[in-house]
């Protein structure tokens, strides 16, 4: 969903910042990006601050 949420924004999405998300297996962790990614104006914002 994170990945999707910044795809629909037209946020471009590295590989690198694809490839943390998708192995990513904490969902504590993908919901604050997920929460990140809807004001995110880059891909690399999802990990900006704490528990980025």
């Amino acid at each position: 969903m994170t990945l999707r949420i910044l795809e629909w924004r037209g946020i471009s999405v590295p590989d690198a910042v694809r490839e943390r998300v998708v192995s990513c297996s904490d969902l504590e962790q993908l919901t604050t990006w997920s929460q990140r990614a809807v004001h995110a104006t880059t891909a690399e914002d999802l990990f900006a601050g704490p528990n980025g």
